[in-house]
Parts: structure tokens; sequence; C-alpha cells
């Protein structure tokens, strides 16, 4: 029997280790079907455009004053214009404190006094006007922004001094300033005597004022050019941000973002949380980050940390594709901050009046800082076609299209500029010189001016 259980055993091992062999070679043979999880696809965005804040806050003008009623105005593209802009980081400004002017001071500095005038098409925080001069003591800190800063000559205390005027709050105040009288005369005004010859125009007060009132709010003013002027018409081809470059630009992860095609044939990308909206026909997208929304900021930010921010997001996100500028920040209809930058081609900002299509702006709206949406184009301006070089209507022709035509009371405007208006074609854009005149409580007044045409159609927009 004992003889017997030894071979049984040997016989039993032998068929467990050929049954072993058997089963490992059936499970090489027959992997089970498991599906392989990719990892997270993060792209990194091709490099853009970027740009400072320093960059992009940029006066519309300067205009300089030689007494006797004589004024001249010099744009981007004037060499002195680029003269003051350069010289402004070695301004100084010390001793703030409130201003008032009677109306004759102010008649007295705006038409006799010597002086320089650094513009800027909107109100800008006083914290980025920091960063373009030196502040040397605190100012007024109830003064958010200013939307001129007016060197004049006191010749009694043969002496410069500044006004930092906000048209927006009705507020001034003055400083001394580190600026010689040798340097404003023999520097500065000499050389914008030669540019060319401007009107100056007061905005006079809702209501008279009387002496014994005392100080009349700030004056308002704008120029006019006295004679005709010459003005480039362009064409430029366009490129369209492809859907590519939206992808890299604004997800990080691109395997989770999916396409929602709604009835009005409008396109939406979204990962779930951000989402990219392109609305048909119109080459512009609306992109929104309502995450952002729902956290609580610590501290309030400063105008000036608010537009960093916004000018940050754009760098990071598709960038600069043509040249912009900062044009203000206000608060927009539910309390959050909306922020627009202006694209300019020269010395003049582009405006758009078809609504299916704008490609002059670049908008955003935020939230303790941060970006909850943002407007703008994605037609890039690429190739130069053609241009046209056109005789623009001078200051009195202006006004008197407007009288004669009735397109509205001269007494009623605030402002009056010229700029690019485009028209957007099949494969191109023209950017054709319109004067834009602003009225007070109404839309404004797009003439077009090339004088041939005797200033073209108006019409009101809001």
């Amino acid at each position: 029997m004992k003889r017997m259980l030894e071979p049984a055993k040997t016989v039993l091992l032998t068929l467990l280790v050929v049954a072993s062999f058997v089963l490992t070679a059936m499970l090489w043979s027959n992997q089970p079907n498991l599906q392989f999880i990719e990892p997270a696809q993060y792209t990194e965005s091709k490099p853009v455009k970027e740009k400072t804040l320093e960059q992009l806050v940029t006066p519309e003008s300067i205009v300089f004053h030689y007494g006797d009623e004589r004024h001249t105005r010099a744009v981007a593209t004037d060499a002195p214009y680029r003269l003051i802009v350069s010289e402004m980081s070695k301004w100084i400004f010390l001793d703030f404190s409130p201003f008032a002017l009677s109306n004759d001071k102010w008649g007295e500095i705006a038409r006799e006094k010597l002086g320089l005038e650094v513009r800027f098409r909107h109100t800008v925080p006083l914290s980025i006007v920091g960063r373009l001069v030196t502040f040397r003591d605190e100012y007024d800190s109830g003064m958010k922004g200013i939307d001129r800063l007016w060197l004049y000559y006191e010749k009694d205390e043969d002496a410069v001094y500044a006004l930092f005027l906000s048209t927006e709050e009705g507020r001034m105040m003055r400083s001394r300033t580190s600026i010689s009288p040798k340097d404003l005369r023999d520097s500065y005004l000499a050389s914008g005597s030669s540019m060319p010859e401007q009107i100056m125009k007061i905005v006079k007060p809702e209501r008279a004022y009387s002496v014994v009132e005392g100080p009349v709010p700030i004056w308002s003013t704008y120029y006019l050019p006295k004679n005709q002027m010459r003005m480039q018409q362009f064409r430029y081809s366009y490129v369209p941000v492809t859907n590519e470059q939206l992808m890299e630009a604004y997800f990080i992860d691109q395997s989770l973002v999916r396409q929602i095609m709604e009835r009005d044939k409008t396109v939406i990308f979204t990962d779930g949380s951000r989402s990219i909206q392109l609305r048909a026909d119109q080459q512009a997208i609306t992109f929104t980050d309502p995450a952002y929304q729902q956290r609580v900021q610590e501290q309030e930010l400063s105008d000036e940390e608010k537009v960093q921010s916004a000018v940050t997001f754009i760098n990071k996100h598709l960038g600069w594709l043509d040249e912009f500028h900062f044009e203000q920040i206000k608060k927009s209809y539910n309390e959050k901050d909306l922020i627009t930058f202006r694209q300019y081609v020269g010395a003049y900002p582009l405006v758009s009046t078809d609504e299916r299509i704008q490609i002059d702006t670049i908008q955003i709206t935020s939230e303790a800082g941060q970006v909850v949406t943002m407007s703008r184009s994605l037609l890039d301006l690429d190739k130069y076609i053609d241009n046209h070089e056109q005789t623009v209507l001078s200051g009195p022709e202006l006004f008197k299209l407007i009288r004669d035509k009735k397109l509205a009371d001269t007494e009623q405007i605030t402002n009056a500029y010229l700029a690019y208006q485009t028209v957007i074609g099949d494969g191109y854009v023209d950017l054709i010189p319109t004067w834009i005149v602003e009225l007070a409580n109404q839309g404004n007044l797009y003439i077009l001016a090339r004088v041939k045409q005797g200033g073209g159609g108006a019409h009101g927009l809001e």
C-alpha cells in the first residue's frame, strides 16, 4: 500500500505542475479588455504679444498753450508728442492741495498763460498716472482720477504749477512741479510751435454762476483744427483667430472641452467651468468664468490693481493681437468693474458702428480683480493693402456742416475728435476717417471727415 502511494503522489504533483503551466498560458493569451486612461493633456500656450500697464496708458494728445489765445496740438505720430511723453518720467509733483478758480482766472490760464496740457481720452486713475510721473507727496485720496494734466507758468513766482483735472468728478487739485520755466518755454513749447493751430472750445456749465457763489466748476475744453489737415484712409486684410488658438489660449486641459451648438447657431466651447461663446457671423467671442463670481475677496483693490489684473489676464490669454490702449474703468450696471481697451492705428482710435461685427475694443468685466467675462474681436488686422490720402474737414467746416444740415445744436457739443470708422468687407477692413461728435445727453454723431463728400452722412448711436 505504501509502495503505491508514492507513485500516486508523483503523478498528482506532475498533473498540478502541468495544470499550472496551462492556466498561465491561458492568462497570457486572454488578457481582459481594460480601458486605458490617458493622462490629462495640459497644453502650454504659444508665445503671444504681451504689454505692460505703462505701455497701455498713453495720452490722447498734447496741447501747447502760447498765450494770446494761440494753441497747437500734437498726437502720437508727431515728434513733439513723443518728446513730451519721454520727458514725463522725469517730472516730479509735490505739495498737492485742493484748488478752485474763478472764471477770470480760468480764462487767464487757458488763454493767456504759457502752458502744456496732457490730455487722456477718459479718466485715468491717479495711481496709474503715478506710474507715468513721480508723486513726491501724498495727494487727495478722495479724487479718483484725472483726464487732464495742465502745466502753466506763473510769471509772478517764476514757477511752473500743475493742475490735475477730473471732468467726470468736477474736481481738481494743484501742485508744485520740478519743471523749470526754461524747460517749459525753450524745450517743450518750442517743440510744439510748428504743430497745427487749434481752436479751443469751452464746454459751458449747465447754468451761469454768479460772483457771489465763488469759484465755478472746472472748465471742460476740447480742441478743433483751425485749418484743413491730411489723413490717410487705409484698407487692411485680416486673419481670423482659429478655434485651435482659442483652445490653447483659454483651456488648460483641452481633452475636457466639449462643443455645444445652440438653436441660433451660436457655438459654445466649455470644460464644465469656463466657456467661450462664438455668435454666428459676428467674428467675436465672449469668455465667461462664472466660478469667480462665488469667490470672496478679503480686501478692496485699487483701480490700478484691477486694471493691472485685466492686463495680466489678456497677456496670458491670446495677448494683444493689434495696437491697443487703456481707455477707462467704470462700474457696470451690476456694480462690477467694466474695463475697456481700445484699438488704435497710428494716432487714431478705431470705432465700430456695426453692432454685428465690432473690432474696436476689448472689454473685461471683473469682480474683486478677477475676470468674470471678456468680449473681444477675432479679427487680427494683417497686411496693409491700400491707402488714400484725404483732406479732412477743419473745425469751422465741421461746425458749419452740423448747423447747415441741422444735425445738432453745436452748443450741446461736449467733444469732437477724429477716429477711424471700421467697415468690414470680404477678407478686408476699411478704416474711414470720421469725426466723432459727442453731445450732451444724446447719442454721438459719426460724420465722414473727407472734404469732397461734404462730410458724408451722420447718424446718432447709443
